[in-house]
């Protein structure tokens, strides 16, 4: 950021704090100062015997064939420095790894800045703090130990172990990127957690460096990661999913070593907390506030590490949690999902058997299905028989299911909190998909810190599937990667079976869109109640190839992936065509382009169907 925009952004940011965050800043403030002494007293501290059930590990003779072969080749991988990162991106991180480098484009940051003085929303080169911190989550890690332990490759587990000790010596507590965010403190606390109980299962007689060497990790890492995630843990505006993760390793991380609490909280507290922030995150009807689908399964994962470690089968949390199961199941399309809101990719235990194909993975889990993430995390919620048509009207999210197609409506606030850190500018978009193919697409997110134009750009509202003035909208703002202000009035939202219907006041404009889907396709109307023209543009799959003016229809757009054609009428004469180009972010750092129709009507309304073709 430019000079003024950076004084715009801390303007806004301090507008929209309270009072008791404003004090919360200050106090982050004299935590820095006395920060050494806070280290100091860490340095002897002893977290002592560790509960040996939790995490609950698995019966390792139930582990299914498939998985353990995937450990095999992914340990081989891995030990040679060929990581996979955001499910696509393989890069040679090295091996050891370099911690401080963005693998994406080969910027090292100083690791010898102390965090409170590094400005990880801004580094040199276009570097991106996020894409840095991925490699240090340690899921990696955690994923040769699961190898370690299935395969009897003690071999890898002693790898992982010299990694994280070169980790300790190149990352002192408070020095670098990777204590700049309290979060990804918690991440690392939570995959050790795992990797622990993972060495702890895998030791034998023979296996005495091993254990020597895990129980000075235990020392070195736990401690004060626990401490640091207590201590700098998010507040006010900025206690989002972030604030869950937070509580979520505070959970398990002093319910498997009790007498953390003495540096800490105790478990019981850390989860009484980590359930008051689950009411107020997930909606009544199970949808985040935060409008993100990927960081609702994030938050949902993360708020799963708890229960399972405090055993929570009942009670409002319980309930609430289980309803966002529900929705994630219901919302999300798990082989190309194009999920609506920010998406990063992060994950929290690499508990999928294959990366790329977390969010299907996931979905397998949620409806039962006997997978990986059923031998890692045991049976999933028991959830209500999924439904055609669905309506989360405190999300602000419908979904129609038939005969293969699906459709979901978007009438949604702009995000969670003052801050909407999250969400896009999205109302009354919507998304197609004919079987396991994505037609209409959300466009992703393409990237935070190291990719703030890109961001800005597909999280406009002209990257959207909805109905706009031919002037476009003038607002919300947004002012850096994680702060909107001006936020647009909350859109309306029905059901009457299969046909769902919003409407959006702004800047002047009405619009009503109602969407139908049928057996022979999807029917889209809009509808600007003051006859005001307006443009629809509709982002298609990458894949997808447009032609216009087909012979004897100056109103049909052919659409074709691979094989597979669809029709696409619109229904008004008068209405002006154009095929565009966009750049689209299937993955987190990931870019594609994709196919764009532009339609204008002048007349106040716009309609379309989009047909199967045999």
């Amino acid at each position: 950021m430019k000079i003024n925009e950076t004084i715009a952004w801390y303007a806004n940011r301090l507008r929209v704090m309270k009072p008791k965050e404003v004090f919360s800043r200050v106090h982050e403030r004299w935590r820095q100062l006395t920060q050494t002494g806070f280290l100091n007293q860490l340095e002897s501290f002893d977290p002592g015997p560790a509960a040996p059930k939790i995490p609950r590990l698995p019966d390792e003779l139930t582990a299914p064939a498939e998985l353990r072969a995937q450990l095999v080749e992914d340990a081989k991988k891995l030990q040679g420095g060929k990581w996979q990162l955001f499910g696509w991106r393989v890069v040679d991180v090295g091996a050891p790894p370099c911690w401080h480098r963005d693998p994406a484009c080969g910027v090292v940051i100083d690791p010898d800045i102390p965090a409170y003085r590094l400005n990880h929303r801004r580094l040199p080169d276009g570097a991106d703090a996020r894409s840095i911190w991925e490699i240090n989550r340690w899921a990696e890690m955690t994923r040769l130990a699961m190898h370690g332990w299935l395969n009897h490759d003690l071999a890898a587990i002693r790898q992982a172990q010299l990694w994280l000790e070169d980790w300790c010596d190149r990352n002192p507590p408070g020095m670098g990127i990777n204590w700049t965010s309290p979060l990804e403190v918690a991440l690392r606390l939570i995959n050790f957690m795992w990797f622990d109980a993972l060495v702890s299962a895998s030791l034998t007689a023979e296996s005495e460096i091993i254990c020597d060497a895990q129980a000075v990790l235990v020392k070195r890492i736990v401690p004060v990661h626990a401490a640091w995630v207590w201590r700098y843990r998010s507040t006010g505006s900025s206690a989002n999913n972030h604030l869950l993760g937070e509580l979520s390793a505070l959970t398990v991380a002093v319910s498997r070593w009790p007498k953390l609490e003495e540096i800490a909280c105790s478990a019981d507290a850390a989860w009484d907390w980590l359930g008051a922030e689950v009411l107020h995150q997930f909606a009544e009807d199970g949808g985040s506030h935060e409008q993100a689908l990927h960081y609702h399964a994030f938050a949902f994962d993360l708020a799963w590490q708890a229960v399972r470690a405090v055993g929570c089968r009942a009670g409002d949390v319980y309930d609430r949690l289980v309803k966002a199961a529900d929705f994630l199941q219901l919302l999300a399309q798990g082989k190309e999902p194009w999920d609506f809101g920010d998406n990063d990719d992060a994950q929290v235990v690499p508990v999928t058997q294959n990366r790329a194909e977390a969010p299907a993975e996931w979905l397998a889990w949620l409806r039962g299905e006997n997978n990986s993430l059923r031998f890692w995390l045991g049976v999933s919620p028991s959830l209500p028989p999924a439904s055609s048509c669905r309506l989360f009207p405190k999300s602000g999210i419908a979904v129609v299911r038939t005969n293969d197609w699906m459709a979901r409506l978007d009438a949604s606030p702009l995000g969670f909190g003052v801050l909407a850190a999250h969400g896009h500018a999205d109302a009354l978009h919507v998304s197609v998909w004919d079987g396991d193919e994505a037609l209409l697409i959300d466009p992703g997110t393409g990237g935070y810190y190291g990719f703030t134009a890109l961001r800005s750009e597909l999280a406009a509202w002209e990257a959207h599937n909805g109905p706009l003035p031919v002037d476009g909208y003038q607002t919300p703002k947004r002012l850096g990667p994680f702060l909107w202000t001006r936020h647009h009035a909350v859109p309306t939202l029905a059901m009457d079976g299969d046909e769902m219907k919003a409407q959006f006041e702004h800047e002047g404009c009405s619009f009503q869109r109602t969407v139908k889907v049928q057996a022979a396709g999807v029917e889209i109307c809009d509808v600007e109640t003051h006859g005001k023209a307006f443009e629809v543009h509709l982002t298609f799959h990458p894949q997808c190839r447009l032609k216009s003016h087909v012979p004897g229809n100056d109103s049909m757009i052919r659409v074709s992936r691979g094989e597979r054609s669809w029709a696409l009428q619109v229904k008004e004469s008068g209405v002006c065509v154009a095929i565009q180009e966009r750049r689209v972010s299937p993955a987190y750092g990931k870019i594609e382009t994709a196919p764009v129709l532009v339609l204008t009507g002048m007349q106040g309304s716009l309609s379309f169907t989009l047909q199967r073709e045999a």
